[in-house]
């Protein structure tokens, strides 16, 4: 059984489609029973395309990066 704190350290590449389908099933039943884990994925979800459609900045790679593992580094200390 994933945990949470297994859950959000796969939550960029589940979003990105970058696990495996085993991962994904595992995942998938993960957050049919969790809903912390939904509330985060939808958030992510929410947020990620209002920034993508705002179109009003543009941030390096490198920014990204750093943004989003200071972000998951925060929630995973919230739920652990």
């Amino acid at each position: 059984m994933i945990s949470c704190g297994d859950f959000l350290a796969e939550l960029a590449n589940y979003m990105d489609d970058g696990v495996t389908a085993q991962l994904r099933v595992q995942l998938e039943n993960h957050l049919s029973h969790c809903v912390t884990c939904q509330v985060i994925v939808d958030s992510t979800r929410k947020t990620v395309r209002i920034v993508t459609e705002s179109g009003s900045f543009d941030l390096p790679e490198a920014a990204l990066k750093s943004i989003s593992a200071e972000i998951m580094a925060k929630i995973r200390a919230e739920i652990v």
